[in-house]
């Protein structure tokens, strides 16, 4: 059950990152929110949101999550992911493999992304 939990938070943040809907995402993660990207730039809650959906800098295509797997701690959950990745920076278009592993509690009204990091999967 918490696996297709975490799964459709997931799918729910990709779809807002393609849609780039800033409302959408910043209500799937957590204030305290903390990113690094594959580049090692370090995000939190507002930077992500603006770079991810209102800056227009980095535009995405696609993000699908080819594997998925999920562990529950009595406190928060721990997903390690590898996602499919289309996105445009400037003028830059990049189709990638990348791996993530994020943090996950328990918030109003569901999980809430609290952490994160990705790295290149090559």
């Amino acid at each position: 059950m918490v696996h297709e939990e975490i799964r459709a938070v997931l799918t729910a943040k990709a779809d807002a990152l393609v849609r780039r809907s800033a409302t959408d995402l910043e209500r799937l993660l957590d204030p305290g929110f903390l990113y690094v990207n594959a580049g090692g730039r370090v995000f939190d809650r507002d930077d992500y949101v603006a770079t991810y959906c209102s800056s227009g800098r980095v535009v995405f295509r696609r993000q699908k999550i080819v594997e998925l797997l999920v562990r529950k701690f009595p406190a928060f959950v721990v997903a390690s992911m590898v996602v499919d990745d289309a996105f445009e920076v400037g003028d830059r278009a990049v189709e990638q493999r990348f791996r993530s592993l994020c943090v996950f509690h328990r918030g109003e009204p569901g999980w809430l992304w609290a952490s994160g990091q990705t790295s290149r999967v090559d």
